[in-house]
């Protein structure tokens, strides 16, 4: 992993893909990271927001410059975007705590249940980053047990070898009775939000834009929310 101090904070990639915008004050990254934000702080019926896959915290600083007071329980298995995270954002960033250990041991292990859970794990492939088998095979169940009854899972989905998008996205909202899929302009990410209620996906994409607009993010133009 790299860390590149920006002037605007710092950026972490690996092997070519940006993993996190850590920025120095709230504000829009203008990249996927905003998109994530505005979704939680739409969507979440409540305060409590776990992450799956902190990194360098990317989504903190648009979500708290849309007025998000979410309380966030994170995880990765690599301090070091932490420790970053603390030491640029530690004077605004809010109540954020970040663990290091196994997204699923830490879901199993922790008491409680979230409002939202946002996956946003990877892993460095031969193709690039990718998704670990875990994203597809065992977190999209335990996410549901871990979630409220209203609460919403959001996963930042990325192409995985040999799967096609038409069976990677069913495997991921397959425990939960209502799905929708973000389809990004400029990335290839995937993002699918899934959950027991959700709005109908005109109704969550222009309430979308209107967070993001309200920071300024250039993430406003470039998606489209529809069913799976």
């Amino acid at each position: 992993m790299k860390i590149t101090r920006t002037k605007h904070g710092a950026r972490m990639s690996q092997g070519g893909a940006v993993l996190s915008e850590v920025l120095a004050k709230p504000g829009p990254t203008h990249s996927v990271f905003d998109l994530l934000a505005a979704l939680v702080h739409v969507l979440a019926p409540g305060p409590r927001v776990g992450v799956l896959g902190f990194a360098g915290g990317g989504i903190i600083a648009p979500l708290r410059a849309m007025g998000g007071e979410h309380r966030i329980r994170a995880v990765d298995s690599d301090p070091r975007g932490g420790r970053l995270f603390f030491d640029i954002c530690g004077d605004w960033a809010g109540e954020v705590q970040v663990d290091e250990d196994d997204a699923v041991d830490w879901l199993q292990r922790r008491r409680g249940r979230f409002d939202c859970i946002l996956e946003d794990l990877s892993e460095l492939g031969v193709e690039g980053e990718t998704k670990p088998v875990v994203s597809v095979v065992r977190l999209p169940e335990l996410v549901a047990q871990r979630l409220d009854p209203s609460g919403i899972s959001i996963v930042n989905l990325l192409p995985v070898p040999a799967v096609a998008w038409r069976r990677l996205t069913p495997q991921v909202i397959a425990p939960f009775g209502k799905a929708l899929v973000v389809f990004l302009t400029e990335f290839e990410n995937r993002i699918a939000i899934a959950g027991e209620r959700l709005p109908r996906a005109d109704t969550l994409e222009r309430r979308t834009k209107s967070a993001l607009a309200t920071i300024g993010s250039r993430m406003e133009r470039g998606f489209q929310i529809k069913k799976p």
